[in-house]
């Protein structure tokens, strides 16, 4: 993923952009070292009503939050909320596999999406009049598929993994573009095609950092999630909070988030989150 006039980069490994300000990277410490604190007492203290799971606990959550939608995998990222205020008008090219399958795959995806964070989600037919572009390539140049969708460093992720995402936001810290690029016979082989779909696209929404302290969440680097979990289902919810803008701080933020999750406890919202991806469309599609 990437951040800035023109912040572009890939999910799981980069941010291209200028060189910190005293005052980003001041940000970013104090966020660093709160998730540091954080992850220890959480995970030691952290105890859920009797009857729910741990991730239902409204301090896990709001941590979670902060942890992978403000820490991101570098320094030189702002710290502040990153997400897209436009209609998502989507873009899908495919040249291998099952062209009405991935469409299909897509939209079912796309829809559940829309129905948690509240982002209107059309497809396009003109990529000129899109603002995210899904990519399904074939084996047979890949790389070069690659190479024309991504920005370098996109690129150079994508020869390291299956599939690969990113997406560009503005001064305001407002995303303004998405990028997926899937290769479908190296997905497929591995079982990995509607994983793709889901962790790509979903990571797209703004939620860019991978958690190495929370879990359950498609956003880990401790546990091998595949599909959505209740706890992604809350963490996009508070993303798309209509309160919660674009480029806000840590300490803009934090109120917010607290009482969002306060009035979720009280009305069950919580208690109910996995419910809701338990009956989504490719629950089916992902080995549990």
């Amino acid at each position: 993923m990437d951040t800035s006039t023109s912040q572009m980069g890939s999910y799981r490994a980069r941010h291209q952009n200028c060189r910190p300000a005293a005052r980003q990277i001041t940000q970013r410490l104090i966020v660093v070292l709160m998730l540091a604190l954080w992850s220890v007492s959480t995970l030691a203290t952290t105890v859920a009503p009797p009857g729910t799971a741990h991730w239902q606990d409204t301090r896990y959550i709001e941590r979670g939050f902060f942890d992978i939608a403000l820490n991101g995998e570098h320094e030189w990222i702002s710290p502040v909320v990153r997400k897209w205020v436009q209609p998502l008008k989507v873009w899908l090219y495919s040249e291998a596999g099952d062209a009405l399958q991935q469409q299909w795959l897509l939209s079912a995806h796309l829809q559940q999406l829309s129905a948690i964070t509240g982002l209107p989600v059309t497809f396009v037919s003109d990529r000129s009049t899109a603002n995210v572009r899904i990519l399904f390539v074939g084996d047979r140049d890949p790389n070069r598929a690659a190479a024309r969708a991504l920005s370098r460093n996109g690129y150079l992720q994508f020869k390291r993994n299956i599939c690969v995402g990113q997406f560009r936001s503005n001064r305001r810290a407002e995303i303004v573009r998405g990028t997926v690029v899937i290769p479908v016979e190296r997905a497929e082989l591995l079982g990995k095609l509607v994983p793709c779909v889901i962790e790509e696209v979903t990571q797209m929404l703004g939620l860019l950092n991978d958690s190495r302290y929370f879990h359950p969440t498609i956003f880990s680097d401790i546990t091998d999630n595949e599909q959505l979990t209740g706890f992604d289902v809350l963490l996009l919810k508070l993303l798309y909070l209509p309160e919660l803008a674009a480029g806000m701080s840590y300490a803009e933020a934090a109120p917010i988030i607290r009482r969002q999750l306060e009035t979720w406890r009280q009305a069950g919202v919580i208690e109910r989150a996995a419910s809701t991806v338990a009956i989504g469309p490719l629950h089916a599609f992902v080995t549990p």
